[in-house]
């Protein structure tokens, strides 16, 4: 089982024998932190050795449940894009990919990885392969058939959706081509993106939303037919007699630079 190896702030160092782990930068996103640490070793309080660590922590993939596809996706491009550079400067030094217990999570991501590097490569995909070769190497990776699942969704979205980002200076220039109809299809990038979200989008069944379909709670909706799920709503903790339920018709958003940060 892994534990945390790090500072909980800044300010702070920890000491493992004789080296010393700093954290000197820390951004914080929506589904994941990208910190940089420094590490050095000392000898009769003189600095003999120093190396620089990058570190992309996942924030949002808890134990024995899966994020959301795009969460990894996005979190992947981001190390790709470092590792790139790294490697065109000759600054790259070895990777390590780990989890809370070394197998189940790191195994998605590996395959997830290899996979998305194969597609690019020879535009195909072999998931089942590389995962039997990657436990032949180490017992355990991708531990679960939920997980496995996870690879294939992950994957199709991959596909389904490309490259969609955008450097924030192309903003205006994309604005005018997204609004632009196509001739064969008589949508624009708008609807086609949005018509493609409510197909990979799983339909919500009653019990998902079982808070909103409450007799008690029914006169909280404006629409009895929208109504949020309840691993998404915020839930209310100040009650004011048996007439109050913890329900609001309201779901958490993330912004990027965290996740639930704002109620809608």
């Amino acid at each position: 089982m892994c534990v945390q190896y790090w500072p909980a702030n800044m300010e702070l160092e920890e000491i493992y024998g004789g080296i010393v782990i700093k954290v000197i930068q820390e951004e914080e996103l929506a589904n994941f932190r990208i910190r940089t640490f420094r590490l050095y070793r000392r000898e009769l309080d003189q600095i003999v050795e120093e190396r620089f660590l990058l570190q992309f922590h996942f924030t949002e993939w808890h134990s024995h449940t899966c994020p959301f596809p795009n969460a990894l996706l996005e979190f992947r491009r981001r190390v790709r894009a470092v590792v790139g550079h790294r490697i065109k400067s000759n600054e790259a030094g070895p990777m390590i990919v780990h989890c809370n217990d070394g197998g189940g999570r790191s195994g998605v991501y590996l395959s997830a990885d290899a996979n998305m590097e194969l597609a690019e490569e020879e535009n195909c995909f072999d998931i089942y392969r590389y995962l039997r070769k990657l436990r032949q190497s180490r017992k355990g990776l991708v531990d679960n058939v939920e997980q496995y699942k996870f690879i294939y969704d992950t994957l199709e979205e991959y596909v389904a959706c490309g490259i969609s980002w955008f450097p924030v200076s192309e903003l205006s220039q994309r604005l005018k081509q997204k609004s632009q109809k196509n001739i064969a299809t008589k949508m624009n990038e708008y609807q086609r993106e949005y018509t493609l979200i409510c197909k990979q989008t799983p339909r919500f069944t009653i019990g998902d939303c079982a808070g909103g379909h409450r007799g008690d709670n029914r006169k909280k909706n404006r629409d009895v037919l929208i109504v949020p799920p309840d691993n998404s709503r915020p839930y209310l903790t100040s009650f004011q007699g048996n007439n109050y339920t913890d329900y609001i018709n309201a779901v958490f958003v993330d912004l990027v630079m965290g996740c639930n940060m704002l109620v809608n």
